[in-house]
């Protein structure tokens, strides 16, 4: 039953803090108060973690795991805002070697990305030895995650798109290759599935508090994997958050030119690794 429980609570969290960052984002009066909410949020998730760094207890596993997912919620308010994006901020030159079109790409999201890291390595750094490790090890599990996500729709990824893209960021779209499914999303999908299948195998040799540990890693992987799928199938990932999204959108999602025939009358939307808990 604990299991059961911690599965059904790691999908909820994830439903639900996504929900959250996109109505944040396209429904507040400001960005102001976005980034106040999120702010707070995450200062609250930091302090979660670091009285939970020693309690071996599910309530002390679950405050690790809802603070490094506030954590996670304020990156992903910051860079759908795009206060914390990158120095370059238009879209892809033309005609550019494969080189070029990585680094234009790196310096699109360059910020966002250091920010990333650095928290994490921050969590790494203040958490590993503790005795209890969720909240680092769920941020790295989230981290991990996106990179791979990142490199999908840059290598080729046909449905690397979704609906919720602020127009502000849909500049960003032009780096993306949807015009095929490189290689490297089957390595990604074999790799996420070795890590996921591990994941369950510790939880079913353990009990207690390090099983529900191992439940929430093992399900946020499954839930990466969903989201992996989405980059290739004809799926409305959007839809899942009908409640967030809504009809309003202050920051007026556009449709950039060239997706606009692949994706058949889509709004061109929110990269994949904008998504929270991927």
């Amino acid at each position: 039953m604990m299991v059961v429980s911690a599965v059904l609570i790691a999908i909820a969290a994830w439903w639900i803090s996504t929900g959250l960052v996109i109505m944040i984002v396209r429904r507040t009066g400001g960005h102001q108060l976005a980034l106040a909410l999120s702010s707070v949020t995450a200062l609250g998730g930091l302090i979660a973690i670091w009285f939970s760094r020693d309690m071996v207890t599910p309530t002390g596993i679950y405050l690790g795991f809802f603070g490094a997912l506030a954590l996670w919620a304020w990156h992903e308010v910051t860079f759908l805002t795009g206060k914390i994006v990158g120095p370059r901020r238009m879209g892809l030159s033309a005609s550019v070697e494969a080189g070029t079109r990585f680094r234009q790409a790196f310096l699109a999201i360059r910020d966002h990305e250091l920010a990333l890291f650095a928290t994490g390595l921050l969590l790494v750094v203040a958490f590993a030895g503790s005795a209890n490790p969720t909240g680092w090890l769920i941020y790295s599990l989230m981290w991990v995650m996106r990179l791979s996500t990142k490199l999908n729709v840059f290598f080729g990824a046909p449905n690397a798109v979704s609906e919720i893209l602020p127009a502000r960021l849909a500049y960003l779209t032009s780096y993306f290759r949807t015009d095929r499914t490189h290689s490297i999303f089957i390595v990604s999908i074999a790799l996420i599935t070795a890590l996921m299948t591990g994941f369950v195998f510790f939880a079913a040799q353990s009990s207690g508090a390090e099983a529900i540990i191992w439940t929430l890693l093992a399900s946020f992987s499954a839930l990466a994997l969903l989201e992996h799928l989405f980059l290739v199938l004809p799926v409305r990932d959007a839809a899942l958050w009908w409640w967030a999204v809504g009809t309003k959108n202050n920051s007026g999602a556009v449709v950039p030119a060239h997706l606009k025939k692949k994706q058949e009358g889509k709004a061109a939307g929110l990269v994949k690794f904008a998504e929270v808990g991927s």
